[in-house]
């Protein structure tokens, strides 16, 4: 993980410290809107669980219809059983918050050529389509005693997870200019994750003798929340086949063991040195200044 962002770092630092030569087709800019999860836990179109999402960018244009864009952000998601329509989940009782740190990179292919080049606005309306790789660390929480306790040390269900892991960021968006270097727009992005330990229980976890976890008084207090059967070997979690016939809608069983999570948000970007769009059109025009009739008097 720690590799993964330094390489991250040093990506960023060599397009700042080269943006004197590339400067016209680079884009600094935010993300502020809300980030979503789909679990164990919420499993159901659930709004009122959507947490901030902010993040920066940096976005460099290799032509009309291509750019490669260095992203991070920070996501907080949560769940809770009590808003589920599964009447086990709510047995369960179980309730989280994790906060999200992203580093990826993504590939924009932009829907409509931007052709936008000095004063003229060719296409100043660009949607476009994103996927990319990254690498995120989490941090599961829930309730005790009014404070947050980080989960993941806990060990519920006897399995220490790792909080790194992969995600798969794709989506789609649009961006328009409202000014020579400014654009503003709208960004839906997924993450697809090769984890499911986002809310800190996994398909097939098992509840544990309290007495052979790391911290047996942590593991009674969350067991005692729930009013579910809880012997030894009973499931924690009733995704995949099980939740299927609790009334879930079926999606789990499409998506596989892995949570994902959804950000969305308002976006706002700046071109450094004079503004142009990714280069002349696919016909070899050029949109610069406009030229001027010769006077002849």
């Amino acid at each position: 993980m720690k590799t993964f962002y330094r390489i991250l770092t040093l990506l960023i630092i060599t397009t700042v410290v080269s943006a004197s030569a590339i400067a016209q087709k680079l884009d600094a800019g935010l993300l502020l809107g809300g980030a979503y999860y789909y679990g164990d836990v919420v499993n159901e179109l659930e709004p009122s669980t959507m947490r901030a999402a902010v993040g920066g960018f940096l976005r460099y244009r290799l032509g009309g219809r291509f750019a490669i864009k260095a992203y991070g952000g920070y996501n907080k998601v949560s769940g809770d059983d009590q808003l589920s329509e599964s009447e086990w989940q709510r047995q369960r009782n179980w309730t989280f918050e994790t906060n999200i740190l992203e580093g990826s990179l993504q590939l924009e292919w932009n829907l409509i050529e931007d052709r936008n080049r000095g004063r003229r606005f060719a296409n100043p309306f660009i949607p476009y389509l994103f996927g990319g790789v990254g690498m995120f660390s989490f941090t599961p929480k829930s309730d005790f005693n009014g404070q947050m306790q980080s989960l993941a040390p806990l060990q519920l269900s006897g399995v220490a997870y790792n909080q790194s892991a992969i995600c798969i960021p794709f989506g789609l968006g649009a961006r328009y200019y409202v000014a020579r270097k400014v654009q503003i727009g709208f960004e839906l992005g997924i993450r697809y994750t090769n984890t499911s330990y986002i809310d800190d229980i996994a398909p097939d976890n098992v509840y544990q003798d309290p007495s052979t976890t790391p911290f047996p008084t942590l593991t009674q207090y969350y067991y005692a929340r729930s009013t579910a059967n809880k012997n030894p070997g009973d499931l924690r979690s009733k995704m995949g086949n099980v939740k299927e016939g609790a009334g879930s809608n079926g999606l789990n069983q499409f998506l596989g063991a892995s949570d994902f999570y959804v950000t969305m948000g308002i976006t706002a970007a700046y071109t450094f040195g004079e503004a142009t769009g990714g280069g002349g059109g696919s016909r070899g025009r050029s949109y610069g200044k406009a030229i001027r009739c010769p006077r002849f008097y």
